[in-house]
């Protein structure tokens, strides 16, 4: 079974699809980690700018893994645990370069096709139920209400004794929105089928529950 979830920025997305994979005992796939450790790798070789052919012969360079290190999902590339990294806003904002570069993705969708012969997944990813998994037997599309993201994000950054500025976050957030649904590419637009799920008022708990829930319906 494939499940696939998508969303706006900060809504609660990568918690709910990483504990509805441990509860299902699916393998958990993070698309939005594999591009910024493409982006990663492009900043620290200068290939920001690069051609589109030259950014798509990244992929291949990149042995992506993931391990749960204290409980957590981690992210590797070549060996490397890369998460902290990963996971800086400033990187999140260099993205586009990667993002938007259509070979890349072509690219990058082949490597992910690979994780489904581990078995049923759950896989939050932009563009997951329209190019990558397109039958998938769930689809789900989180949203939020901008004001509540940006807290979220706030309170994370805090807990992490980094600086937070709300009104500069919820301008980082509108960015990637525009970057994520609005360019030409938008592949990630709400699939037809999708469930919308409206995380503004739910716990992270309830969010995980109304999921594996319809899982489970699916499944039987």
């Amino acid at each position: 079974m494939i499940i696939t979830i998508d969303w706006y920025s900060w809504t609660g997305k990568g918690t709910t699809a990483m504990w509805v994979a441990k509860i299902l005992w699916y393998t958990y796939l993070d698309t939005g980690a594999m591009y910024r450790c493409a982006t990663l790798y492009a900043n620290r070789h200068w290939l920001l700018e690069a051609t589109d052919e030259e950014k798509a012969a990244i992929v291949p360079l990149l042995n992506i893994t993931f391990a749960t290190v204290d409980w957590s999902q981690h992210t590797f590339i070549n060996g490397e645990d890369v998460e902290h990294e990963i996971r800086k806003t400033d990187l999140a904002l260099a993205m586009k370069p990667i993002v938007t570069c259509i070979p890349l993705r072509v690219e990058m969708i082949r490597l992910q096709k690979v994780f489904w012969a581990q078995g049923s997944i759950v896989i939050d990813a932009r563009d997951a139920w329209t190019h990558i998994f397109p039958d998938a037997a769930l689809k789900v599309f989180m949203t939020c209400d901008v004001d509540i993201r940006a807290d979220r994000r706030v309170k994370q950054l805090q807990e992490s004794w980094l600086p937070a500025d709300l009104e500069k976050i919820k301008e980082e957030i509108r960015m990637r929105d525009d970057t994520d649904y609005l360019w030409p590419y938008a592949v990630n637009a709400k699939a037809p089928d999708a469930r919308e799920l409206d995380t503004s008022d739910l716990t992270i708990q309830e969010q995980i529950d109304q999921v594996v829930t319809r899982a489970k319906i699916e499944q039987w």
